[in-house]
């Protein structure tokens, strides 16, 4: 039987405006590894790539009919892609090597505005009764935010944007499907080797996902690419490239 594979890649990008996003560094570059090496070496296995990514992240460097492509901007858009695919197709592997976002823009608010609300909140309340969950409700709810529909002004010294946790994708796909094969990434950056496995071994059993793979930031760069590969009994082997870590995947999964 044929494989159907997800490779999510590259970074989410959550919009504080019609202009601005939140985003992050990466490149997309390993999913599009990912996808190069399998169709090298096992194409006649496979079905369909779903390839998910942004509009700007690297692209595999390889033509193939197999490969189709679903552009997405940010992580709602990932996970609303993702249970797409599930519900209309069988999918066998998942490669999450996408750098989903931490954090998107709750709302922008100018600082002058949220002092003028807390001001009147001191003025008209006995100080006995200002409590931090009043103060908080303020700054979860304030009422004065910016319209964000299109640009905001340039000219505002003092604008402040908050900031709300994204849903953790990861921790979705298994739910989609028990039974897809799923390779999750985890990335850290100048800490110990126990460290790193201790971190890569909490996600993979916290999401049920079958394999991590764990890398280290101050160990990526100049055409390398350290990472180890995390299974249920522990390090399953350590790499030294991008090509390396896909091809220890494919030997597993395949």
């Amino acid at each position: 039987m044929k494989k159907k594979i997800i490779i999510t890649a590259g970074p989410t990008n959550e919009r504080i405006d019609s202009v601005m996003k939140i985003t992050n560094m990466s490149t997309g570059a390993i999913g599009g590894v990912f996808a190069e090496s399998f169709l090298e070496d096992k194409e006649e296995k496979i079905e369909k790539i779903f390839y998910i990514t942004t509009k700007m992240s690297y692209k595999p460097r390889i033509t193939s009919k197999k490969i189709e492509y679903v552009i997405i901007e940010s992580t709602q858009d990932l996970i609303n892609a993702l249970e797409k695919i599930f519900n209309e197709n069988k999918i066998d592997i998942v490669i999450h090597s996408a750098a989903v976002g931490d954090y998107a823009g709750k709302y922008s608010i100018n600082a002058e505005d949220l002092v003028d609300e807390i001001m009147d909140l001191i003025h008209n309340t006995k100080i006995t009764e200002i409590t931090k969950e009043r103060l908080m409700s303020i700054f979860e709810n304030p009422r004065s935010i910016e319209d964000n529909s299109g640009k905001m002004s340039s000219y505002q010294p003092h604008l402040m944007t908050m900031l709300t946790l994204t849903p953790k994708v990861i921790g979705k796909i298994k739910k989609f499907d028990p039974e897809v094969k799923l390779v999750g990434f985890k990335l850290l950056d100048g800490v110990s080797k126990e460290k790193l496995l201790e971190v890569a071994t909490n996600l993979r059993n916290k999401n049920n996902a079958d394999y991590i793979v764990a890398n280290d930031l101050s160990k990526i760069g100049g055409g390398k690419h350290w990472a180890m590969i995390v299974g249920k009994d522990g390090i399953v082997c350590e790499c030294q490239t991008k090509k390396q870590i896909a091809k220890a995947i494919e030997d597993i999964l395949f």
